[in-house]
């Protein structure tokens, strides 16, 4: 933390997004038990939650499609080791855009945390990012090392591969905002079902909780964005510049992005731990959080895994 500064306040001064919030708890059962709040940048109102009274600090970043609530398993036991700060990426969860924006791409997501440090008074942080989450923390530590500590990729994104069809589909014009404006918990509810190996584990809840951010028109206009302007193939160049220690978790029967692309990770970055997990598919946090938990604990702390 830098200590010369005041911690900003952890509320925005506007109430709409507040509002939002307390609208939801009405159908939201992990809202109501979190103590979240909203953090002004320069575009967007970021919903985000603080948790832990000491320790290092760690930024989690989810994945597309998710939001904070992707970490529900992670935060508790995280915190009793480090100060945890998840947020809301925008155009996901419960974050609000401000101005129109024309575009959104990789270099918007690195502002976007860049940011969200400073108005924190967070001058040095490690990162753990999920899936598209992992290629935006990828990105981020390239642009600016300096404020990067460690990192733990989960399933992680930022290597110049095709997405799988529904992804690649919201990159089209029209259609992609066809799509999911046609989103219905039916259709989370398979793609949760993809994501998972263990397929029990997709519940009713989670079903709800996933859906529920999908309903907000500004989301789903700035995803259809966020689709069309990421380019893996510029973060996928730099691998081998970005020097920070790395953790590379990768579950074994991903069907999203395939466990053989951690071969490309070991390739180009040359500080880094590896490891598969067994019967586990795109979301190894959500579906072994006690080994997963365990292992950013220890590899955080510089212990052997």
């Amino acid at each position: 933390m830098r200590p010369s500064r005041k911690m900003k306040a952890h509320r925005a001064p506007l109430d709409i997004g507040r509002l939002q919030v307390s609208a939801e708890k009405g159908f939201s059962g992990y809202l109501k038990t979190i103590d979240s709040g909203f953090l002004m940048i320069d575009s967007f109102m970021i919903h985000y939650l603080r948790a832990g009274a000491g320790g290092p600090p760690l930024i989690l970043v989810h994945g597309g499609g998710m939001w904070l609530y992707s970490f529900r398993h992670n935060i508790p036991a995280l915190s009793g080791h480090f100060s945890v700060f998840a947020l809301d990426m925008p155009g996901y969860g419960y974050t609000l855009p401000l101005p129109t924006r024309q575009h959104y791409g990789l270099e918007d997501t690195s502002k976007v945390l860049l940011q969200f440090m400073d108005r924190l008074d967070i001058d040095r942080a490690s990162f753990l990012g999920h899936s598209w989450g992992g290629g935006w923390v990828l990105h981020f530590a390239h642009r600016h090392p300096e404020r990067v500590e460690k990192l733990v990729l989960i399933d992680s994104s930022g290597l110049d591969v095709r997405d799988v069809i529904e992804w690649e589909l919201l990159k089209y014009p029209l259609m992609g905002t066809l799509l999911l404006r046609l989103v219905t918990p039916g259709g989370v509810r398979k793609r949760l079902v993809r994501s998972f190996h263990r397929k029990e584990l997709v519940t009713e809840e989670m079903v709800r909780e996933v859906y529920l951010p999908l309903r907000f028109a500004h989301n789903l206009q700035l995803q259809v964005r966020i689709a069309r302007h990421q380019d893996w193939s510029a973060t996928e160049r730099v691998l081998p510049e970005i020097r920070h220690p790395a953790l590379v978790i990768w579950g074994e029967n991903d069907r999203y992005l395939p466990a053989g692309l951690l071969g490309k990770f070991e390739k180009h970055m040359k500080n880094i731990e590896t490891l598969v997990l067994s019967r586990c598919g795109h979301s190894a946090h959500e579906e072994y959080p006690a080994k997963v938990n365990s292992l950013i604990t220890g590899f955080l702390a510089g212990k052997p895994s």
